[in-house]
């Protein structure tokens, strides 16, 4: 039993061995001229032995169209299949293999695949195909030739360059183009010839390069970071045509005596704006330098493009100051000296009290003057800090200090009025109005002196009147000797020198009266430094004496009486006498404070 089980195992795997599958002849590559007929063999065991032409069954319609067709037999057991096809263009590079199967079994295996290659027709190109132009009109095309077999040489090469063809049998050729359109994309293709014919073509484009009439503008900006300069450079190529582009770019550096410290080029790569950009980074101590940019592609240089000066401006010199009118200040200075290629944008201007120290006012200069006009007519003293400013930013600043103080202005209007009498003296008051109109012309202080013909000085002080406000009035009243001529003067001054004295005259001669009594007397007007002839009246009393006539009147006779009693009453009515001084207007101009000792009252307008 066993022994028949072994039997059946054995025939079992002969049969499988007798009926596999198996390919025993390979079919082999062909290389054929066009339109030729070729033929491709295989033998194999099994129950099918069949071609496929590019993985479809040779007995396809589609396969059989383009000129395929396949048989095959069987001699004792061996299988011999043929596939004969047509060497047509379009089945250059066919892949053919042989398949052979069995049922029982089921089992398929494939042969080697087998290449259909047309002579001349190689589905490679010309390789490496490039360009080099030598110069905007001319360019030099170069090509590797393809791959082919060692009988059929390629005998030239077909190039179509717009609307010119050209054959040569070199790898290389110039192309030149006479008043070459720069926008206009020039499309060339080069295909291999041998005795078949032309072969596939492979395809270059370029355009031909032309210097653009205008210079496209050019922008070179720098950035500070901390001790690091960096120049941002930017080409607008907006209006240019693309064989206009530039395809160099040189950027110098140069310091003041033109010798190059630096020279690097940019990447020449358009952007989505149109623009090429780059960056570049200056050597280090270079406080002034010169940014050359020029230009080029294989048309030729560029026009010129003008310098680029960069530097830290010096301090600028010689700053000056005066005081054009009352108030109206004028600042001039020089500019900083400078390479001519630097530009100075503008002048920072800081005006500071020169006595507090405070920051006054900053502005932006374009010129090399300034002028304004000092509201505040207390400050007298400015110091000006003045800076260039370029792309660099702030210069070196420089600085001077100018002093407009001037000697104050003489008092040209006040008043005076006696306004009591008694015993021993008079007391007399003084209004002087003070305003400011000028810048400088504050007084620091105020000296009053009062003097009498026939005592001398009674008065005399001087008084801080730096921080007082303006307009003010002067105001008080001082007791000074009976039956005077006497004048209240007053000095303004501060560091510049002191004003002409202001002279105001009055007197204090008392009324006759058998009593005292307070008398009022209109304010008096004086010019600076004299005292006005109007304005002291002298009161003359007038005494008589009725006792002498009253004896003669009683001696003479009782009639007489009537007449001297009518001249007594008469004299009587002259027991008062007053005086009278005008008033005129003038000018107003500074500042006093308070009169201390003399009972002085201060009370400013505002």
């Amino acid at each position: 039993m066993q022994s028949e089980m072994l039997l059946q195992i054995f025939f079992l795997q002969l049969f499988q061995f007798i009926y596999s599958a198996e390919i025993t002849f390979q079919p082999v590559s062909i290389n054929t001229t066009l339109n030729s007929t070729v033929v491709f063999s295989c033998e194999g065991t099994g129950d099918e032995l069949s071609f496929r032409v590019n993985n479809t069954p040779a007995d396809d319609g589609a396969v059989i169209a383009k000129g395929f067709s396949a048989t095959s037999t069987d001699n004792d057991g061996t299988r011999r299949a043929v596939l004969q096809a047509i060497a047509y263009e379009y089945n250059n590079n066919t892949e053919v293999k042989c398949r052979a199967s069995t049922d029982e079994p089921l089992q398929v295996v494939f042969s080697d695949t087998a290449i259909l290659m047309i002579q001349g027709l190689l589905d490679s190109v010309v390789f490496y195909l490039d360009y080099t132009f030598i110069n905007g009109f001319s360019v030099l095309l170069t090509w590797t030739a393809p791959y082919t077999l060692d009988n059929v040489p390629i005998t030239g090469y077909y190039i179509v360059n717009g609307l010119v063809n050209i054959t040569t049998t070199n790898k290389s050729i110039i192309l030149s183009a006479t008043n070459p359109d720069p926008c206009i994309l020039n499309n060339v293709s080069v295909s291999p010839i041998n005795d078949v014919g032309i072969g596939s073509s492979n395809n270059i484009s370029f355009y031909y390069e032309t210097v653009p009439l205008i210079t496209p503008p050019v922008s070179v900006v720098p950035v500070i970071d901390g001790q690091l300069i960096s120049l941002n450079i930017s080409i607008d190529v907006s209006t240019l045509c693309k064989g206009e582009y530039p395809n160099s770019i040189t950027v110098s550096i140069l310091n003041t005596d033109n010798a190059v410290i630096n020279n690097t080029s940019i990447p020449t790569q358009v952007n989505d704006q149109l623009m090429i950009t780059g960056v570049i980074t200056v050597p280090n101590n270079l406080n002034t330098f010169i940014v050359n940019v020029s230009l080029s592609n294989n048309g030729g240089e560029y026009l010129p493009i003008p310098s680029f000066g960069f530097g830290f401006l010096g301090p600028v010199t010689n700053i000056d100051s005066s005081i054009d009118n009352c108030s109206t200040i004028d600042i001039t200075w020089t500019a900083p000296t400078a390479d001519d290629r630097v530009s100075i944008l503008y002048y920072i201007l800081r005006i500071y009290d020169a006595i507090t120290g405070s920051l006054v006012d900053t502005v932006a200069v374009y010129d090399t003057s300034y002028q304004f006009v000092d509201n505040n007519l207390f400050f007298h003293r400015y110091t000006y800090v003045i800076t260039g400013v370029n792309e660099l930013g702030e210069g070196i600043s420089n600085n001077d200090t100018f002093s407009y103080q001037r000697v104050p202005r003489t008092v040209t209007e006040a008043g005076s009025d006696i306004l009591t009498f008694n015993q021993s003296s008079a007391t007399a008051s003084f209004n002087i109005p003070i305003t400011l109109e000028c810048t400088g012309e504050a007084p620091e202080n105020a000296t009053v002196t009062i003097q009498c013909n026939g005592t001398g000085a009674v008065y005399y002080s001087t008084y801080l009147v730096a921080n007082a406000h303006l307009p003010m009035n002067i105001t008080g009243s001082v007791p000074v000797p009976l039956h005077q001529q006497c004048t209240i003067t007053v000095v303004f001054s501060n560091e510049a020198g002191s004003s002409e004295p202001f002279i105001l005259a009055f007197d204090t001669t008392l009324p006759i009266s058998n009593t005292p009594s307070p008398t009022n007397t209109p304010l008096v007007t004086s010019t600076p430094g004299i005292t006005s002839p109007n304005s002291t009246v002298i009161i003359i009393p007038v005494v008589i004496s009725l006792t002498i006539v009253i004896i003669i009147i009683i001696i003479t006779a009782v009639c007489v009486t009537v007449l001297v009693f009518a001249v007594y009453k008469r004299n009587r009515n002259r027991a008062t006498s007053s005086q009278h001084i005008s008033t005129v207007p003038n000018a107003a101009y500074e500042d006093i404070n308070k009169f201390n000792k003399l009972n002085i009252n201060v009370n400013p307008a505002y």
